[in-house]
């Protein structure tokens, strides 16, 4: 029995893609622009930053199995069961910010120039 059979498919309930490291303020705003959309959370991992889409294969059966299983994408058949998200640790992150408001709090920790401003007006 594949341990797939056990799970109820983290993996296929989302998707994640590498962002460019932000450098100035329109890169903040940007993020803080993902982040006030519904099932987008941003997380940051080794230094390295990732928008994350909480949003489901369409190909995904009620019992949590594969629709397309033989002609499914090379990024699936690539996915390990020996690291996926049923595996204690293997996706801690450095920071994850599931809103606007945490997004916020780590720039007034991080930036002082951001401490000083106020939103909202």
């Amino acid at each position: 029995m594949t341990p797939c059979r056990k799970c109820e498919a983290k993996c296929c309930r989302y998707f994640a893609f590498q962002l460019d490291t932000p450098k100035n303020k329109i890169d903040f705003e940007n993020i803080r622009w993902y982040l006030a959309h519904k099932g987008v959370k941003v997380f940051i991992e080794k230094r390295k930053w990732y928008m994350d889409v909480a949003n489901p294969c369409r190909y995904l059966t009620e019992n949590h199995m594969c629709g397309i299983y033989e002609t499914r994408p090379l990024v699936c058949r690539e996915h390990s069961t020996m690291d996926c998200e049923r595996t204690p640790g293997a996706f801690e992150h450095d920071h994850v910010f599931k809103n606007m408001k945490e997004f916020d709090k780590y720039l007034r920790r991080r930036f002082k120039s951001y401490r000083q401003k106020k939103r909202g007006k």
